[in-house]
């Protein structure tokens, strides 16, 4: 060896580590996201109309489950009539939509609930809803968010309020549950929305770095709408609501319940001056700032606690006799059908005929004058 020259490095070169071996399987999350959100169907039963959802569909011959059907799957494969009796259940559980899922609602129209896993799909054919028996397309001017944890079935009962009052389409946003979401979930989520976002950020961000593929899970809806910054975003509803609103001018309508309407503030704080101008944003259950241009009316319980204490002191145009819940089968509740009608006729145009009017102002300032 020449004098001078460096000498050879026979040390072995560190391989790069495969720290995939050390993910948890797919297969072992899933069941467990599945898990937490039946928990979070029950919690509707609570809060959300879901009996008079099942009702409604029941006198149409629809019937509403929240459970896997695999036997009869099985069985419409045989026969035409299991086949028919088939395309007569609507299946709203967790386990039917576990990535999340768009589902628009007619309750005026069959099929009276059509459903989009994708946000890009949605945006091209799912801008209108397309009877089943005849009539054009009718298109979908209104969004509804609910709140913490809720499942496809709460989702859907709380759009089924806004769609039968207003005789009109509704899209419900229902996120999907990711692996992140269970820290605020176990928490309870309600701690107002800067608390509940920012743990689910902190934990996906944590998941994204750790776990990358594990981190996708219950994330596709909104991984369609923000391409994977859905897998580290604390509010994929609220990216998904600011994406369609962003794209669809036509959506004027926005209704939300609880930590629903903290994420309608979330989406729409963002947008554009001449597009919020153009919104009617009405909340149940939380008050939230009124940011932005659009037209508002926020609606609360006199004793709903969580409601006001979510609303961090902001003051509601409409106090109501009642508490967080929008069951109608239980006392003291939310009455959202009838307040999204008095909403609506709240925005009529009002015309005032001149002559009419100082006649009438002549009549009161003769009864109130001295003789």
């Amino acid at each position: 060896m020449a004098l001078g020259s460096q000498a050879p490095d026979f040390s072995p070169t560190p391989a790069k580590p495969d720290l995939s071996k050390f993910e948890i399987p797919r297969e072992l999350v899933e069941p467990l996201l599945w898990a937490f959100r039946q928990t979070n169907t029950l919690a509707d039963a609570l809060f959300y109309d879901v009996g008079l959802l099942g009702l409604r569909l029941l006198t149409r011959g629809i019937l509403v489950t929240t459970t896997s059907t695999p036997q009869l799957a099985a069985s419409a494969e045989i026969n035409l009539a299991a086949a028919q009796a088939a395309a007569k259940i609507i299946n709203l559980s967790a386990q039917a939509n576990p990535e999340g899922t768009i589902l628009v609602i007619d309750a005026h129209h069959a099929p009276f609930v059509q459903t989009y896993d994708d946000v890009q799909n949605f945006l091209q054919d799912g801008l209108s809803f397309r009877p089943s028996r005849g009539g054009g397309p009718r298109p979908v001017k209104i969004i509804t968010v609910t709140g913490v944890g809720s499942s496809a079935l709460g989702s859907a009962a709380f759009a089924w309020n806004v769609s039968e009052s207003l005789r009109q389409p509704v899209a419900a946003i229902v996120p999907g549950y990711g692996l992140a979401d269970i820290i605020p979930q176990a928490l309870g989520g309600w701690f107002g929305f800067g608390v509940h976002d920012f743990a689910r950020r902190v934990s996906q961000q944590l998941l994204a770095s750790g776990g990358w593929e594990l981190a996708k899970v219950g994330r596709h809806l909104a991984s369609t709408a923000i391409g994977d910054e859905a897998f580290r975003t604390g509010s994929p509803e609220s990216d998904i609501l600011h994406e369609v609103l962003k794209r669809a001018e036509q959506i004027e309508r926005l209704y939300g319940h609880s930590k629903g309407a903290l994420c309608i503030q979330n989406a729409v704080r963002s947008l554009p001056a001449e597009r919020t101008r153009r919104l009617h944003v009405t909340t149940f259950g939380c008050v939230i700032q009124e940011e932005t241009d659009a037209d508002y009316n926020q609606v609360m319980g006199n004793i709903d606690g969580l409601g006001q204490l979510n609303s961090w002191g902001n003051w509601p145009e409409h106090w109501i006799k009642g508490w967080h819940s929008t069951n109608s089968l239980l006392p003291l509740t939310m009455p959202v059908a009838d307040l999204v009608k008095k909403d609506v006729r709240a925005e009529d145009p009002v015309t005032i005929d001149e002559t009419v009017l100082q006649n009438a102002l002549v009549a009161a300032l003769a009864k109130l004058q001295p003789r």
